[in-house]
């Protein structure tokens, strides 16, 4: 009995010790998730005003019904069907406020935390997730994204949950093709072509690298059954085409402001590929030292290379499709869209990263961590205290709606009625209390509206979205024009309030 009792002790010491060791390893990228969560449960709880291109996509939402999402948005707007229902769907459920609108890209940008530590684990070595875990779960354009009332939030966790799907097969050797598994595949690629428009870059890459796997190992038998999981991706993306994506690849005015964000397929100037490849961890990943970020990607890519080259190829497949779509003038590349393969770059960062630190001094590896976290580090830090905001026109809208006076004439900068109509039920707004101002290439046509307002005693304008030059030049007619009685300036937004009825007015 004491010999039982005393190899029980033993058994029991050395699980305890196995379970702290397991413990305290896994506390780094536990404690990074929580920071990553804060961090965006912060932004979305600042609740600020939409700004314009929010806006647009706010009033589609909330004034169209579900059948009538499918068809082309209102003001040039571009979103998933699925995305786009979703959020038709919580505002129904839920009443229609800025936090609901924002609840699905936060609760996609806390998950997509999760699902980067499951994938990084599969796809890097263990030293190099907590340096991946860290660049994703500060990343600015990430962090901004998941409090925005558009879809790229969204884009990157499920991009993510489908190369969990992917790689986690490969990864375990267990890349068998039984029944269930091509339908769990087939329907989740199915799905995910109408919640994501960069999702089927992935499914693409991924369908085409498996297809390359099994030929080179002459897997036929898996190809085939595999093929009906391509069919039904197929089939989807080409449903969602005629229903959705047709439009878009339609719109003059979507296509001539991302002209710069297409690649020029017959062009010798390599620019705008120079461009493209820095811009990618600059704007899209948040790394500002987008030279050192691009030089350990690149070790990176070559330590992947040699060791996980089915996992690299999937990895980065999407973007290369992503690119190639941009060549025709189907996918901008650039910015908010390559969200999406921002996982990936940084899993090839981070393995860069730890691959230089194996070989350099400890000062160079200070240094190499110390810059790439600097930067995002201090964004995360500030914006903790001071969360992003872009045009706070709600305190606008209510100033407003607090002072106005019987027979006071409310005239709108044109670029400023839309996030108006959006907030002007909440505020007791009708259609008929407003006017709105003209959108103009001439400043005399600007002039021109504005005179039509004189002789009225209580004109209040309100302006969002306005350059500040141009804002000054509307303000300095209008005091050549009467006297200004009130003013409140928000960040982005203001509102003034002005006699043109008097001597003025006149001259």
């Amino acid at each position: 009995m004491n010999r039982l009792s005393c190899t029980l002790t033993r058994i029991k010491a050395r699980l305890l010790e196995s379970a702290g060791l397991i413990c305290a390893g896994d506390r780094l990228p536990w404690l990074i998730i929580v920071v990553g969560v804060v961090l965006r449960l912060r932004q979305y709880l600042f609740n600020r005003s939409l700004w314009l291109d929010e806006s647009f996509l706010a009033l589609n939402i909330v004034d169209r019904s579900l059948s009538e999402l499918v068809q082309p948005l209102d003001y040039s707007q571009g979103a998933p069907v699925g995305f786009l229902m979703l959020e038709k769907l919580a505002v129904q459920a839920f009443g229609n406020s800025d936090y609901v609108l924002r609840l699905l890209p936060f609760l996609s940008g806390t998950v997509a935390l999760f699902l980067f530590y499951k994938v990084a684990r599969r796809c890097i070595t263990p030293e190099s997730v907590p340096i991946a875990l860290g660049l994703f779960a500060l990343s600015e354009p990430l962090i901004y994204y998941s409090s925005e009332v558009k879809q790229y939030s969204s884009d990157v966790a499920i991009a993510l949950l489908l190369l969990y799907a992917v790689i986690g097969p490969i990864q375990s050797g267990n890349l068998t093709a039984t029944a269930s598994r091509v339908a769990f595949w087939g329907i989740l690629g199915a799905i995910a072509i109408w919640l994501s428009h960069p999702s089927v870059f992935v499914l693409a890459g991924g369908g085409a690298s498996l297809i390359l796997f099994d030929v080179t190992r002459s897997k036929w038998a898996r190809i085939r059954r595999l093929s009906m999981t391509y069919l039904l991706w197929a089939s989807s993306f080409v449903a969602c085409y005629f229903v959705s994506l047709r439009g878009l690849g339609k719109n003059d005015l979507l296509l001539d402001y991302w002209d710069g964000a297409f690649m020029p397929f017959l062009s010798v100037d390599f620019s705008w590929y120079i461009n493209a490849f820095f811009g990618i961890f600059e704007h899209s990943a948040g790394l500002s030292l987008s030279g050192i970020a691009a030089l350990t990607f690149l070790v990176g890519f070559a330590s992947l290379f040699s060791r996980k080259r089915e996992t690299l190829l999937i990895l980065l497949s999407p973007v290369f499709l992503a690119l190639l779509a941009s060549g025709f003038h189907r996918y901008p590349f650039r910015g908010r869209f390559l969200l999406f393969a921002v996982p990936s770059l940084l899993f090839l960062v981070a393995e860069g990263v730890q691959h230089i630190k194996n070989h350099s001094s400890a000062v160079v590896r200070t240094a190499l961590v110390g810059l790439l976290f600097f930067h995002p580090l201090y964004l995360a830090g500030y914006h903790l205290v001071r969360p992003h905001t872009k045009e706070e026109t709600r305190p606008a809208i209510n100033y407003v709606r607090e002072r106005i006076q019987d027979g006071d004439v409310l005239h709108l900068y044109h670029a400023s009625q839309y996030a108006f109509k959006y907030y002007a039920a909440r505020y007791g707004f009708d259609d008929d209390d407003y006017v709105v101002g003209v959108d103009a290439f001439d400043w005399g046509d600007y002039v021109s509206d504005l005179d039509k307002l004189g002789g009225e005693e209580r004109v209040w304008i309100l302006f969002s979205h306005i350059q500040p030059e141009k804002e000054k030049c509307f303000l300095t007619h209008l005091d050549s024009m009467g006297t200004r009685l009130d003013a409140f300036e928000s960040t982005g937004s203001a509102v003034y309030l002005y006699d043109l009825g008097g001597e003025a007015s006149e001259r």
